[in-house]
């Protein structure tokens, strides 16, 4: 039994597609998988370095005054911040919050003054 010249073509073109599919994709045309590798082996390299991806959510000012310092400095973004949490964490730079509570402390004081010189008078005037 012969197999008429559609059919032929049909197997042609049917073999055509498996060949196309078992074979791997061009580089010309699979420019997104030379960049998985780029990362895997960035990811690679800052793990060897001992380095660690941190996450935290900073005001928007703040992104942009250290985007800006960034650009200028050697290491970039990541050696700017390095650096800046370095020196922070090793008291390079008194921290502002235990700052911000002295004054706190004074209001609270002095608010116990008068409640203690009112229980005072109290006391005086009870004969």
């Amino acid at each position: 039994m012969s197999l008429k010249k559609f059919d032929l073509a049909k197997n042609l073109g049917l073999k055509v597609a498996g060949r196309m599919k078992a074979a791997g994709v061009p580089d010309r045309f699979a420019q997104g998988a030379a960049e998985a590798l780029e990362k895997r082996e960035r990811r690679a390299r800052d793990a060897a370095l001992g380095l660690v991806p941190f996450a935290c959510k900073l005001p928007s000012e703040l992104v942009k005054r250290i985007n800006e310092r960034g650009t200028a400095h050697e290491g970039g973004v990541n050696g700017l911040l390095a650096e800046l949490l370095a020196q922070a964490l090793d008291g390079g730079e008194k921290p502002a919050a235990p700052e911000a509570k002295k004054p706190a402390a004074k209001k609270a004081a002095a608010k116990k003054a008068p409640a203690k010189k009112a229980a005072a008078k109290d006391a005086d005037a009870q004969p």
